[in-house]
């Protein structure tokens, strides 16, 4: 059939949707998640040292390093405390996780801008 070969080449030349790629849906999630991490990173900032804090206490409670002193006055007196988290100064900050999803969404959108352009 001569009008066979037409069809085929009219089927490869036809680019598939956008929607079709998984390094739209790669770069769009990590793009929403990145942009909700920079607008709340204050509010987490805050929290995380608040859990941070309470997991400092209880475990320097736990391992014995934090002890209550009475002066015989009715006063008393914590030693040993751990240096406690501060909100710009968290255990676990979260530079690594912004960093991450900005190098996956530089790639996901570097990898459709590559399958589009062919």
């Amino acid at each position: 059939m001569p009008g066979q070969p037409r069809e085929d080449e009219n089927r490869r030349q036809a680019k598939a949707p956008i929607t079709d790629s998984p390094w739209l849906w790669f770069a769009l999630f990590t793009a929403v998640g990145l942009a909700a991490l920079l607008a709340t990173g204050g509010k987490f900032g805050k929290r995380q040292a608040n859990i941070e804090n309470k997991y400092q206490a209880r475990s320097a409670i736990a391992s014995g390093t934090l002890e209550i002193q009475d002066d015989g006055s009715g006063e008393k007196r914590v030693v040993g405390t751990p240096n406690y988290s501060t909100p710009d100064k968290p255990l676990i900050p979260l530079w690594p996780l912004e960093i991450l999803l900005g190098v996956i969404f530089v790639g996901s959108t570097a990898m459709l801008i590559r399958e589009r352009v062919r």
